[in-house]
């Protein structure tokens, strides 16, 4: 995977943890889903520390470190 699209975000999950996390983003699309139940625009990115796609509420992205 190509280093430089690697980011951290500081990111408030749905149970209301903070946390910083190494993504690798892939697209903005506005929608919903199991834990994000209304319409909105989120983040689908690789998380390097999970090693797995997944789903990242914008409105809940506190702050970006690229």
């Amino acid at each position: 995977m190509d280093e430089e699209k690697e980011v951290k975000i500081l990111y408030t999950n749905w149970r209301g943890e903070t946390n910083i996390r190494k993504i690798m983003p892939k697209e903005i699309v506005f929608m919903s889903n199991e834990w994000h139940k209304e319409k909105q625009w989120c983040v689908i990115a690789y998380d390097l520390d999970k090693q797995a796609d997944r789903t990242f509420a914008c409105k809940d992205i506190k702050c970006w470190f690229l």
